[in-house]
């Protein structure tokens, strides 16, 4: 993990359900707010992936203490 990652990272995240069609999904988009990096998602783990490449992997804790 990248030492110069801050123990405190803040996200806004806006999600919403888009039923054009027979089955309906839900959208997201992410903005990671110290970077300004930002992104759309379709599925949970585009959501988990933008935030670990941000704040690192989230089943760990910092400094990768157990």
């Amino acid at each position: 993990m990248n030492e110069s990652r801050s123990r405190s990272n803040s996200f806004v995240l806006r999600i919403w359900w888009e039923d054009w069609d027979e089955s309906p999904t839900w959208r997201g988009w992410v903005q990671h707010a110290a970077s300004g990096d930002a992104c759309y998602v379709r599925r949970l783990a585009d959501l988990v992936a933008f935030l670990e490449m941000h704040a690192g992997q989230l089943d760990s804790r910092p400094g990768g203490a157990e």
